[in-house]
């Protein structure tokens, strides 16, 4: 049997709680006897006050390594959750949008013939792994640009977060349709395509469009809660919700927000329904990596020199969202033909697999095959972690089919275990490793943890005014207080010397 790869959110849990709690216990301990040695130095004989002297040197040693478990100023951790902070399940979009920009079509690159399957289907052998499975039976939500329903892409309404009179049916990017196409496309004898899950129910909902613009916008750089286009965080997040209570079984999200660590959000309400999603209406959450580019600049890879930090959460520059609420999500990296991560792929440590992302073949509007979109200088290439995400979508329903009885987190347990690990098991580009379809659905693989654990936000605790303290002072504030302690020891020894 294969490995079940890389350590999981409860392990990663485990260690930082292990970790937070040594520290604390570091510095309570040394507080603790700071003060002891300030009492030996105040009663104590010369030769109490010289051995006190002396210990101060180890506590400050103790000060120095408790503080060096700490993460570095400006370091972030992986977002906390409020349950309380759930969005409505309300449609529409955050402010009455307008279209403002004509709507753009895929199209096919010169000489292209597809009579071939694309590459992807035979890189995961999607053929072999759809005598296992097919996603009959399993409602897959595609929160996205809309889909431009066909034959081949029979996708049903599910809501429309960019236009208050529409139902999701309508894509003026073409992105959404692309995605649900390599989700779930039907075959053809005309060619050679087919998605990943083709008996797979699609729906779609309309959350985001570069051809719609809200009445009036102005872009504010820094929060991607207000853009020139119609979508933000909070109808993402309300999008979310939407589609868990529709019953979607798998949700898919090829969208990306970046922002820098040093500019923070406020994105309560989408770490709401995503653990609504997964932890209470049992969906699977795919989410994309990203791709560099404008907000979205390349996180510096881990620190060797921090093994307590494999992943490298203290290197992060760039937050991505929702891609960093893994392990509550599946974010998913993407990879060239020949294996290697693209160029374009966002890392970071909340990458959990790849699946092809370049050079990809879908369906278009019509229902025919398309491999290119229109670029100023001529078509370019269909590629992005968006449809990476898509092939793991896909992944996940067929999962979801052949083993009805697992839970959100058993899929995800059984997509990533049964990956294609990279050489240390796991990287931040591709995570756990590129999905492999047939293994996830006939390898043995322990389950693994039921539930998802997540971090719960802590309201901070109301602050306490001790009275004034006539008496003698004994608490001691870390590093200034151990070199005010070694200065009053200093005299206090003079003190005592003298005395004799």
């Amino acid at each position: 049997m294969q490995s079940t790869g890389p350590r999981g959110a409860m392990g990663w849990a485990a260690r930082e709680a292990g970790r937070d709690l040594l520290s604390t216990l570091r510095l309570l301990s040394t507080l603790r006897l700071l003060s002891t040695l300030r009492r030996e130095a105040v009663g104590g004989s010369t030769r109490g006050v010289r051995s006190a002297v002396q210990r101060v040197g180890v506590v400050l040693a103790a000060l120095l390594l408790a503080l060096a478990s700490a993460p570095p100023v400006g370091a972030i951790e992986p977002p906390s959750i409020d349950p309380a902070a759930l969005p409505p399940d309300q449609t529409g979009p955050d402010s009455p949008t307008e279209q403002r920009r004509i709507c753009s079509a895929p199209t096919v690159l010169p000489n292209f013939n597809f009579a071939d399957k694309p590459w992807p289907n035979d890189y995961l052998q999607l053929a072999e792994a759809q005598e296992f499975a097919t996603g009959a039976g399993v409602t897959v939500a595609v929160i996205d640009t809309g889909v431009n329903g066909s034959t081949r892409v029979p996708a049903e309404p599910g809501g429309d977060f960019v236009d208050q009179a529409g139902n999701g049916m309508s894509d003026c990017d073409s992105h959404g349709t692309l995605t649900a196409s390599i989700i779930a496309g039907r075959r053809s004898p005309t060619d050679g395509f087919v998605g990943v899950a083709p008996d797979a129910r699609v729906l779609s909902l309309r959350q985001t469009s570069e051809a719609f613009q809200p009445v009036g916008a102005r872009q504010d750089p820094n929060d991607p809660n207000t853009t020139p286009t119609a979508g933000s965080l909070r109808s993402l997040s309300r999008a979310v919700v939407h589609a868990a209570n529709l019953g979607a079984q798998v949700i898919n999200i090829s969208e990306a927000a970046c922002y820098r660590i040093t500019r923070p959000i406020d994105e309560t309400g989408l770490g709401a329904a995503i653990n609504y999603a997964v932890n209470v209406r049992n969906a699977v959450v795919v989410v994309a990596a990203g791709n560099t580019g404008q907000d979205c600049t390349q996180n510096p890879p881990p620190d060797p020199a921090i093994p307590a930090d494999p992943r490298g959460w203290q290197q992060v520059q760039t937050v991505v969202s929702p891609a960093w609420y893994s392990p509550l999500v599946l974010t998913v990296g993407s990879i060239n033909d020949n294996g290697q991560p693209s160029n374009f792929s966002m890392s970071g440590p909340w990458v959990g697999a790849a699946a092809p992302g370049a050079n990809i073949t879908a369906l278009g509007y019509d229902g025919k095959p398309v491999n290119a979109l229109q670029g100023q200088d001529g078509p370019v290439p269909i590629g992005g972690t968006s449809f990476s995400a898509a092939y793991v979508s896909g992944l996940a329903a067929l999962i979801k089919q052949r083993f009805p009885a697992l839970t959100p987190a058993q899929i995800m347990n059984r997509i990533t275990a049964t990956a294609r690990h990279p050489g240390g098991g796991v990287d931040n580009y591709v995570g756990a490793g590129v999905i492999d379809p047939v293994a996830a659905l006939t390898w043995e693989v322990p389950e693994g943890p039921a539930a998802i654990p997540y971090r719960v936000k802590q309201l901070p605790a109301p602050v306490y005014v001790p009275p004034p303290d006539r008496g003698p002072i004994t608490g001691v504030v870390v590093i200034g207080a151990g070199l005010t302690l070694i200065l009053g020891i200093t005299a206090l020894t003079r003190r005592a010397l003298r005395r004799r």
